[in-house]
């Protein structure tokens, strides 16, 4: 017998399935990766995400960005059992106009890349991104044709058939350096107070919302330290306030350095993700060097996120999803390097030595 717990924020109703003899006897429900998630009428069937990274390697078609080498790379990666899936980073510069991968002739691929994923049952979203550049030095005219471009990019997406949109506010680019202090040097409405740094998106969201429709995620990426966790609580708890419906927590202008409890067993990315998590009711993504079934199941089972993303596992086996799922030995991801800037798969996929088979 199934139970339907459900909490809800705001508009958004996330339903989490449980089993009733755990509840009847007095046991918390606990969540497993299998379990499936519904937000905004989005079901995804399991708490698997396979994050946006650029796949440098990759050429598009007819001198496109997207063509069908990332039809397939996303194809795989469905059929594989991903519950939700996230396009790389597109820079929105040119989608008010439907220029560049916003023509209709360039939106085709990732039209095709909705379509597969949905074939095989996962939710797919398309990062957005506004690129890399000094937000203290850009006009106000500057920063509303930026926000022109994420409404119409957000618009285009739903379009191509995508299920939401992640803007990226991470990694110390363009957006990201809106809400970290320490950078945002801005002495009119977008810089200073919280409510100033966060004004970007503050000033769009019920365009974006307007947009795409009721039944579109929208999600955004951030840093679990902005400048550090305490500065993050307070720009995740606004994010939950002016309707976002998932955060992905990974670092801000810097990667993160400090210790984790000694149980803990994933990284400081993921430690700061999962005290986020604490402070609001929608759904957290966790993401950063999570290689194993175990990683996995020990955030999900003891409720630290929501979701795990692996993006370096998932790139070393299509199928990890699947085989985590069914309990089977993955190919593993030797993790090169240790860091993502060294993967071999990242900057070039031919040369990954976990799609070697000895």
């Amino acid at each position: 017998m199934i139970h339907i717990s459900m909490y809800l924020r705001f508009d958004v109703i996330v339903y989490i399935i449980c089993d009733t003899y755990h509840i009847e006897m007095g046991y918390a429900c606990m969540v497993k990766v299998s379990d499936e998630i519904i937000i905004r009428g989005k079901k995804i069937k399991n708490r698997i995400v396979m994050p946006p990274m650029v796949c440098f390697s990759f050429k598009g078609d007819n001198g496109g960005m997207y063509g069908e080498q990332y039809v397939d790379h996303y194809t795989k990666r469905a059929k594989g059992g991903t519950g939700l899936i996230i396009v790389q980073a597109t820079p929105v510069a040119g989608a008010a106009e439907q220029l560049g991968v916003w023509s209709d002739e360039q939106m085709k691929p990732l039209e095709k890349i909705a379509q597969n994923c949905h074939s095989y049952g996962s939710t797919v979203m398309m990062q957005l991104s506004c690129g890399d550049v000094d937000i203290n030095e850009l006009s106000q005219e500057q920063i509303h044709k930026m926000q022109s471009d994420c409404i119409a990019a957000a618009a285009r997406a739903i379009q191509a058939g995508f299920d939401g949109v992640e803007y990226h506010f991470v990694h110390g680019y363009t957006l990201c350096r809106f809400l970290d202090p320490t950078f945002n040097q801005r002495n009119d409405c977008y810089g200073g107070a919280l409510e100033n740094r966060m004004r970007f998106l503050m000033e769009i969201m019920e365009q974006i919302r307007d947009a795409v429709g009721e039944e579109a995620i929208v999600s955004v990426r951030m840093g679990g330290n902005i400048p550090d966790v305490a500065g993050a609580i307070d720009v995740v708890k606004a994010f939950e306030e002016l309707g976002i419906d998932l955060l992905h927590v990974s670092f801000g202008m810097k990667e993160p350095v400090g210790d984790v409890p000694a149980e803990f067993k994933c990284s400081t990315i993921v430690f700061n993700g999962s005290e986020i998590k604490k402070h609001v009711t929608i759904p957290v993504i966790a993401v950063s060097e999570i290689f194993t079934a175990e990683q996995a199941n020990f955030l999900i089972e003891n409720d630290y996120v929501d979701f795990a993303a692996v993006g370096r596992g998932i790139y070393a086996d299509e199928n990890w999803a699947n085989k985590v799922l069914a309990k089977e030995p993955i190919r593993q991801c030797r993790n090169c390097g240790g860091s993502i800037r060294k993967c071999l798969w990242f900057t070039d996929h031919t040369k990954c030595p976990a799609k070697k088979i000895s």
